[in-house]
């Protein structure tokens, strides 16, 4: 799944050592490889990935487990409270804006 410069694959803990040297370059010592899946999931999320979708990127056989990453995301409070105004404006989702109803 990686590669090293050469183009071949990376062989024993290459991608571990890789990942402790980039670690300790940002330092920040207490992030686990494990932390990069729970945070591409958490994006996932926030773009609107529905539970279903967030199952099908990581295996999941019961949603249970993607539930975790659709906790709140920073600033998408603001965004959600926006379209819920710019509905009640229009009455009905069916009078939206086309924009609004294709973003969501």
């Amino acid at each position: 799944m990686f590669v090293g410069r050469t183009g071949s694959p990376m062989r024993g803990d290459s991608v571990r050592q890789a990942f402790v040297r980039a670690r300790a370059k940002v330092d920040m010592p207490g992030f686990r490889f494990h932390d990069l899946r729970h945070t591409g999931q958490t994006l996932a999320a926030s773009t609107g990935a529905t539970v279903k979708d967030l199952m099908r990127r990581l295996g999941h056989a019961s949603p249970v487990a993607s539930y975790r990453y659709l906790h709140a995301v920073d600033g998408r409070d603001a965004e959600i409270a926006s379209a819920l105004s710019e509905l009640a404006a229009h009455g009905n989702a069916a009078k939206l804006p086309r924009a609004i109803v294709m973003k969501h």
